[in-house]
């Protein structure tokens, strides 16, 4: 036998090495990203969803994109330099060949050229004001997909959590029967009650375990389409918190929604604009230097410089610029047509959900107090039970009327945090 300090010795050893790892373990974990934790809540599912959108990633892409649009405007508003050389030659031979007036006999030229357009600034700011408005539009687009997978996410946990809440409740109904089945098996042994009675009770807890098993392959589904929807590749089943779903305040300025018409609206008369841009004069200023010759015999006296600048203005193109303001007037009638109708729309949709959200949290008031009289019954059986002073079959059937109000509850709950949800979507 060892001696009692080293037994002790060890003892204390082990468990300060098992306290350590714990404490490494959970201090990793905790400096793990969401998205590779398990997700338990809400806000945690809509954070790796809006991380892993590739829709969003490729609104930002998008963006980026424009930027550069910029960027391209501005440099070919730059001095454009260029080099170009010509070896030519036309022989006339036993009086063949090309015209000597028109070839010379040939061209050798080697020239560097530079070129820029100079006095075009009304041209180019409806160019940038397009690009801006762009940015907005897809700032706009962005910001309604993100609030459609937000509530996309959220109604799916609210899926998930009302298959939770069921399943909690008939667990715990189980339990209780378990509870009842050994007293009604005691009180079968002392005469109390009959073995039919036993059995009746017997055969309410196995058709509730069924019921069990059934509730947590629906939960598992239920998760496992959440955890789809936000991107996530994980089957471990975790209980999922009580959502934290608050109504949103109407922003005063214009939502999301409303605010796509105003930005089409305002890319069609910026288009008037650009379309008029395509007949105004546009100036360029150039300049060569090099070598330009037709004979070799003096090209070393034909180095010299060339410089100008160049005038268009256009004249007539067929009306081809009232027939695209025409298109653009149907255009912006279309635009008002639809918005129009949205926006009636739109306020019967909010008006319609604060009716249904008013409606729905009547029902829970009115459930909870039916609620308090089932339990107030239930626990009044479960005693009666105890002395054999109740039929089992009506305990049973209390049973089975305290699972529905409990369940009625449940899917109220459930509808208000889903038109809340609704709600704050319409709300943005």
């Amino acid at each position: 036998m060892g001696k009692p300090e080293s037994n002790l010795f060890q003892y204390i050893y082990r468990k300060l090495h098992l306290i350590l790892s714990a404490g490494c373990l959970f201090g990793c974990i905790q400096g793990l990203p969401v998205a590779i934790q398990a997700q338990q809540n809400l806000s945690d599912y809509l954070t790796v969803a809006r991380q892993r959108s590739p829709l969003l990633k490729d609104y930002a892409n998008q963006q980026a994109a424009i930027q550069l649009d910029s960027l391209l405007i501005r440099a070919a508003q730059r001095p454009y330099v260029s080099a170009s050389g010509i070896l030519m030659f036309a022989p006339v031979i036993s009086g063949y060949g090309y015209d000597q007036a028109i070839t010379n006999g040939g061209q050798y030229a080697a020239l560097a050229s530079i070129t820029q357009p100079v006095f075009n600034r009304k041209i180019l700011q409806p160019q940038f004001r397009q690009l801006h408005l762009q940015q907005q539009v897809i700032a706009n687009q962005r910001s309604i997909s993100t609030y459609d997978l937000e509530k996309s996410v959220a109604l799916q946990y609210l899926n998930a959590y009302a298959s939770l809440m069921l399943l909690t409740h008939n667990e715990e109904m189980l339990h209780l029967m378990r509870q009842q089945q050994v007293i009604v098996q005691r009180l079968v042994q002392q005469g109390v009650y009959q073995y039919a009675d036993y059995l009746n009770v017997t055969v309410s807890l196995q058709n509730q375990q069924i019921t069990v098993d059934q509730l947590q392959s629906q939960y598992h589904h239920d998760l496992a389409l959440l955890r789809y929807l936000c991107g996530i590749h994980d089957t471990a089943t975790v209980r999922l918190d009580e959502p934290d779903i608050q109504l949103h305040t109407l922003k005063p300025s214009a939502s999301v929604f409303l605010q796509s018409y105003l930005l089409d609206s305002l890319m069609i008369a910026n288009q008037r604009e650009v379309n008029a841009t395509r007949y105004l004069p546009t100036i360029n200023w150039f300049a060569d230097a090099g070598l330009n010759t037709s004979q070799l015999s003096t090209a070393y006296k034909r180095f010299g410089t060339s410089f100008g600048i160049s005038l268009s203005i256009p004249i007539y193109d067929g009306h081809q610029r009232r027939l695209e303001n025409e298109k653009l007037d149907l255009q912006e009638l279309s635009r008002q047509q639809y918005q129009q109708f949205f926006t009636t729309q739109y306020h019967q949709q909010i008006s319609g959900l604060y009716q249904q959200l008013r409606e729905t949290e009547q029902q829970i008031l009115s459930i909870t107090q039916k609620l308090a009289t089932s339990e107030e019954l239930l626990a009044v059986d479960r005693q009666l039970v105890q002395t054999g002073n109740v039929r089992i079959t009506d305990y049973l059937l209390a049973i089975q009327q305290h699972l529905l109000v409990q369940n009625s509850l449940d899917q109220a709950r459930i509808r208000r945090w889903q038109v809340i949800t609704e709600l704050n979507y319409w709300l943005h």
